[in-house]
């Protein structure tokens, strides 16, 4: 299952195409998306003036496309119908989806709500040619769609079985059961469905977003809640990441958008180029990337510490009708990449990863995880505390043409004892338009890399240095010298530190 979940991470959602704008350098665009911090003298010849008329123009054309799929009796057809009416973009979707059936088909033609859906069209829907095997068997067909549970396994299944859209499962009898019995076949054809089901959510929100709606959250809420008692029975989450030139969106890192506001009476359409997959837990994301995080992920197995980052199905301890999971349902991490391992001392480095600095090395990954607690730039849940975060009190505040901007400074509990991490989210406008928005993470003054990645048991956020863990350092006077200490003087504090409980 791991090899397939190099797709969990980060996405993009794109406008319809636009006529021709003026071009900007990758550093001169850099500087317009950092808010013109050094823009006066870095930009040379662009102005000011001059970038808020590009800017201009770009939010002109957006609206005048959004102006456009606005207009007309269509957005009085469902999301479904829209769906149905496009056999050329979307049937293999709408196969899959008349396989669910029920409460899936039921809401997306449902009137009277304002709901959200992602949509793969028939390309994303259609497996690499050297995926299209002829099982011989529904025990094979299941074992595939456990190993990739997306809706392109789904749909390959029903290209290859069409019989399994029939609701009396009136399929034919030509030995490639396996002499399942009817009940047997019954069964599975159920399996396959709630797994269909579950990964179909996924696609789906809540609530009516535009682009532009998108465009101002770093991570939304989706249809799909956390099952067995992961992720504190929250509802699973999907990552937004902007780019404003182009205009375009992804989703959860690979889901790039294609056609963007398709207004119906239920809400919005949004073609993907990808179908989602619901993230698999921290540990298991970590190590689908052993370029970035093969250290961390070894730190952790020979800890003995994967219990906390992972959370799984347990084959040995559950038994029919009772799926037991072990690990951690609920939990926050930050992880350090391969290269800021590299960046500590070589004798450090050694040594923490010798017998000798097991138990230090513990204690060093330990305060780099929250327990217990969903911790997102945007969204906070703690299992032991407040249920909601600051956001929940400003409902709506990230979903409105309004500015969205705060800043939050807060301390959070670690899995080291007596350990805090002191965060700075910040969320701002850096031009002014609608979707010109940066959030960010700051974690003990560290910028964090990449924000918000979400897992089935919480989410992590990558960093680009490992943090120094709180200490006692004096000097012969008595002075506090733990401010002023970094890897570079571990000799110095190191070794008493991890002597202390």
């Amino acid at each position: 299952m791991l090899h397939n979940l190099f797709l969990l991470l980060p996405i993009v959602a794109a406008l319809p195409a636009r006529p021709a704008l003026p071009e900007l350098t990758v550093s001169q665009w850099s500087n317009i998306q950092s808010g013109f911090v050094n823009g006066a003298k870095d930009l040379g010849e662009w102005s000011f003036g001059k970038a808020h008329e590009i800017i201009d123009s770009v939010q002109d054309e957006i609206d005048a496309v959004v102006a456009h799929q606005n207009s007309g009796d269509e957005t009085q057809e469902t999301i479904w119908k829209k769906l149905k009416d496009d056999p050329h973009s979307f049937s293999k979707l709408t196969n899959v989806i008349d396989f669910v059936g029920g409460t899936a088909r039921e809401i997306l033609d449902d009137g009277k709500l304002q709901i959200t859906f992602f949509a793969p069209n028939n390309d994303a829907l259609t497996p690499p040619e050297h995926h299209h095997h002829h099982h011989d068997d529904d025990h094979a067909e299941l074992t595939a769609l456990m190993a990739n549970p997306s809706l392109a396994t789904v749909s390959s299944l029903l290209d290859r079985q069409p019989a399994y859209l029939l609701e009396d499962d009136h399929r034919d009898h030509h030995g490639h059961h396996g002499g399942d019995s009817d009940e047997d076949k019954k069964r599975k054809r159920e399996i396959f469905k709630k797994i269909a089901a579950k990964v179909l959510a996924y696609h789906g929100l809540p609530k009516a977003y535009t682009a532009s709606d998108l465009a101002q959250n770093s991570t939304l809420e989706t249809a799909l809640k956390a099952g067995r008692g992961g992720g504190g029975g929250l509802y699973r989450r999907i990552r937004v990441e902007k780019s404003l030139l182009p205009p375009s969106l992804k989703i959860n890192f690979y889901a790039r958008v294609l056609v963007s506001d398709i207004k119906a009476k239920n809400g919005y359409l949004h073609t993907i180029n990808r179908p989602l997959l619901p993230p698999g837990s921290i540990f298991e994301s970590l190590y689908a990337f052993p370029d970035f995080f093969s250290t961390v992920t070894s730190a952790v197995q020979g800890t003995d510490g994967r219990h906390y980052l992972d959370y799984a199905y347990d084959r040995n301890a559950s038994k029919p009708g009772h799926p037991e999971f072990t690990g951690s349902p609920l939990a926050t991490f930050f992880a350090p990449t391969n290269a800021a391992f590299a960046l500590l001392p070589p004798k450090l480095k050694f040594f923490l990863f010798s017998p000798f600095g097991k138990r230090v090395l513990a204690k060093v990954l330990a305060y780099h995880y929250i327990p217990h607690s969903l911790v997102l730039s945007e969204f906070q849940y703690h299992e032991k505390h407040e249920k909601r975060s600051f956001i929940e009190a400003a409902e709506g505040m990230f979903n409105v043409a309004d500015d969205p901007s705060f800043r939050q400074e807060l301390e959070v509990h670690t899995g080291l004892p007596n350990s805090t991490l002191k965060l700075v989210l910040e969320k701002k406008k850096v031009l002014p338009i609608d979707s010109a928005i940066k959030t960010s993470i700051t974690v003990n003054g560290h910028a964090v890399e990449t924000i918000d990645v979400p897992a089935r048991n919480g989410a992590f956020h990558v960093i680009n240095k490992v943090l120094v863990p709180p200490h006692h350092h004096h000097d012969d006077e008595g002075n506090d010298l733990s401010a002023q200490d970094s890897w570079a003087n571990w000799e110095q504090w190191l070794p008493a530190w991890a002597e202390q409980a």
